[in-house]
């Protein structure tokens, strides 16, 4: 088995972990049978136990990595708007996990940098946001959806 990747988003500081963060699975779903049509789910576990779940259909993705990045930023807002503001989100894709580690490689095309710059403006509202990967049978965002 793999060892997770974890680090903090912006790595500018050392932060300690809060204990009440809640754990946030999201999970992107694109099939090429479908062109442009894209899934993404997001689990959000609050310290108490409390599970909420979000599934939205997209007609305009170009792409599976995009997908992904559209579901950690649909992650990101539920979790704020569920009044969670210290989480350890986790997603299945090692490449995004690592591109928002190292978020100072953005990719040049358009409609994937504007999800960086969406997400980088969404975490300032934190006060504290793990990440790291997990393998695919252990993100239950992914048993959410199907396509």
């Amino acid at each position: 088995m793999r060892r997770a990747v974890s680090a903090f988003i912006p790595l500018t500081e050392i932060v300690r972990r809060p204990p009440y963060t809640a754990r946030v699975q999201t999970d992107g779903s694109f099939s090429l049978n479908y062109p442009h049509v894209s899934r993404t789910a997001v689990i959000v576990t609050s310290i108490s136990g409390d599970k909420s779940q979000l599934c939205k259909t997209y007609f305009n993705h170009m792409s599976s990595y995009e997908s992904e990045l559209c579901s950690v930023l649909d992650g990101i807002k539920f979790s704020l708007k569920r009044n969670q503001d210290a989480i350890e989100l986790e997603n299945d894709n090692l490449g995004v996990i690592n591109s928002l580690i190292n978020y100072k490689v953005i990719p040049r095309n358009p409609y994937l940098s504007k999800y960086y710059s969406d997400i980088y403006n969404q975490i300032k509202q934190f006060e504290y946001l793990g990440v790291r990967w997990i393998p695919r049978e252990l993100n239950k965002a992914d048993d959410l959806f199907s396509i």
